[in-house]
């Protein structure tokens, strides 16, 4: 990766930031979807610089910074961001592409699906297999929820296929690698994530 653009949030005290970012990667979303491929992939990322888990009681949060990043500036040209998010002018701050600086650290975002509840699950077998909650619940004996909910911060969304809400959680790792050994061509899905990327860290 070797341009990027920075996209910063500015809550309001009539918007707040978790709204916002519900609007901001809506918008982020179609955007990237106008570029896709005929494998549905894109060639630029979303990263989050202020990115933290859940740590010591705290949630975790994507912070007030959405950063876009291509290996080609003429990617980020064609994605043309202000156009999506000209609606939003008086709530976030879109800085023009800049060179990615030097670095050794790097990361990769990926979205992080959770098993849901015990309950959401039974209720869906009964419907689909005409069962009673007892003979759904002994298909789930030593079931455990999943706590990335609770670990990694996530964006609320609605699908523009089924208009379902939806929580897009969005996990993070550290990647090791060598700079001799990085990728010289990417793909990531509509929401800019992919958990084998490896983007810069800065």
């Amino acid at each position: 990766m070797k341009h990027y653009i920075d996209i910063t949030l500015l809550p309001s005290d009539d918007i707040g930031i978790h709204f916002l970012w519900s609007k901001v990667m809506m918008q982020v979303h179609l955007a990237l979807v106008e570029i896709q491929d005929d494998n549905k992939q894109v060639p630029v990322a979303t990263s989050f610089p202020e990115y933290r888990e859940y740590m010591n009681k705290k949630p975790g949060f994507l912070g007030q910074k959405l950063r876009l990043m291509a290996l080609d500036e003429s990617d980020l040209i064609r994605l043309d961001i202000n156009r999506w998010l000209h609606r939003l002018s008086d709530y976030v701050h879109v800085r023009g592409i800049a060179l990615v600086p030097e670095t050794d650290s790097y990361e990769s975002f990926s979205r992080e699906n959770t098993k849901g509840s015990l309950e959401k699950h039974i209720r869906r077998r009964m419907k689909r297999h005409e069962e009673t909650y007892e003979q759904a619940l002994s298909n789930y004996g030593g079931y455990e929820q999943d706590d990335v909910k609770s670990r990694v911060p996530f964006i609320k969304l609605k699908s523009l296929a089924s208009g379902n809400e939806f929580c897009l959680n969005i996990d993070k790792k550290r990647v090791a690698v060598n700079t001799d050994e990085l990728p010289t061509h990417q793909r990531f899905n509509t929401y800019g994530l992919n958990r084998t990327a490896i983007l810069p860290k800065f």
